[in-house]
C-alpha cells in the first residue's frame, strides 16, 4: 500500500470510529455560494442538522469524486441512481 492509501484508510477507519454524536445522517440540503466558499446546509426530514462551510476548491474536487463513486457504483451494478429531480419528474411531481 503506498503512502496516500495508508494516510487514506487511516482517515477512513478514524471517521468510522467516531462516537454517534459525531456522526451525522442527512438526506436533504440547501447549498449556496460565496465568491470563495460554497455553504452546504445539511437537513434530515427537512430540518437543519448542520452547517458546512468549504473554499470552492474543496467543493469542486468533492463534486467530481462522488461523482465518480456513484458512476462507479452504477456501473458495477448496473443500476442508475436516480436524482430527486428524476424521482420527482417520475412521480409527476413536476
Amino acid at each position: 500500500m503506498t503512502e496516500p492509501d495508508e494516510v487514506f484508510q487511516a482517515q477512513l477507519q478514524a471517521g468510522l470510529g467516531l462516537p454517534s454524536e459525531k456522526k451525522i445522517y442527512f438526506n436533504g440540503y440547501t447549498i449556496a455560494m460565496t465568491p470563495t466558499d460554497v455553504v452546504l446546509v445539511l437537513l434530515s426530514n427537512n430540518q437543519p442538522v448542520v452547517t458546512l462551510n468549504t473554499p470552492l476548491t474543496i467543493a469542486k474536487t468533492l463534486s467530481k469524486v462522488m461523482d465518480a463513486l456513484i458512476k462507479d457504483y452504477e456501473t458495477r451494478t448496473g443500476q442508475k441512481v436516480l436524482t430527486l429531480d428524476e424521482i420527482s419528474t417520475s412521480l409527476g411531481e413536476k
